[in-house]
């Protein structure tokens, strides 16, 4: 086996044992049924509340915003994120961790790569889960469903997910301790970046939790496009990534 091979199955196994890290506790199962049961709860509330009614389903604004809500849960997803890295200090495991592998690196490398794994699964189920509460409503609604607006809007719920996931990922190995991890994201998110976008609008739409909603295929006025919100949300979960990468390589453990 040459050096190449050996690095390749290092790193395998590194990725392998992250992805285990997930899926041997019940935390982020649970995780994933309470976001199918939150968005749809929150899907058929609007429906059933006026809110979207079947002129705004067939006209397709109405049924974008319906197939928004996969997406608007994917906070719970980030949350997992952070769990997957912060968890380790909370823990006392982070130690032993960079320990079986000095290159820090790697294990952040492996970290970043098992949440983009894991948000993308999370995100097709959700997707998945979020196209049929909409068929369901528009067969009761006797509306149909537009399938390109539905698939561009389940591809970009599905990519949203796996990019709050990387995010999580990310702030954890950044902020380590895990409650304070999940009140900057939630704060930032839901507080911090509408207060900027309100004072600044024209730069609350290069913001993360606003491209992330461009991403979605949400149909508020101001947003980028779906593409142009992909493509800014790709930048800061890369921009995340590599700090994540860079502080913990040069940060003390203790």
């Amino acid at each position: 086996m040459n050096g190449r091979e050996h690095l390749g199955q290092a790193r395998f196994g590194l990725l392998r044992s992250e992805l285990l890290k997930l899926t041997s506790v019940r935390t982020p199962r649970w995780v994933l049924v309470g976001q199918v049961a939150l968005l749809v709860l929150a899907a058929s509330g609007a429906v059933v509340s006026g809110a979207l009614d079947p002129a705004n389903l067939a006209g397709g604004v109405g049924l974008r915003r319906l197939l928004e809500h996969g997406g608007i849960v994917a906070i719970m997803s980030l949350a997992v994120g952070i769990t997957l890295s912060a968890g380790e200090f909370r823990h006392g495991t982070a130690i032993d961790t960079f320990l079986s592998e000095p290159r820090r690196e790697r294990v952040v490398a492996a970290k970043l790569g098992a949440g983009l794994l894991a948000g993308l699964a999370v995100g097709v189920v959700v997707a998945a889960a979020t196209v049929g509460v909409a068929a369901a409503w528009c067969a009761v609604k006797d509306v149909d469903l537009d399938p390109a607006v539905t698939w561009r809007s389940a591809v970009g719920v599905t990519l949203w997910q796996a990019s709050y996931t990387v995010i999580g990922v990310a702030l954890g190995s950044l902020v380590r301790a895990q409650a304070a991890a999940v009140v900057v994201a939630v704060a930032w998110l839901t507080i911090a970046e509408t207060a900027i976008a309100q004072l600044v609008s024209s730069v609350g739409r290069w913001l993360p939790a606003t491209a992330a909603t461009a991403l979605g295929n949400a149909p508020d006025d101001g947003l980028l496009t779906q593409l142009g919100g992909g493509l800014v949300l790709a930048g800061w979960t890369a921009a995340a990534a590599l700090a994540a990468v860079v502080v913990t390589a040069r940060r003390d453990l203790a």
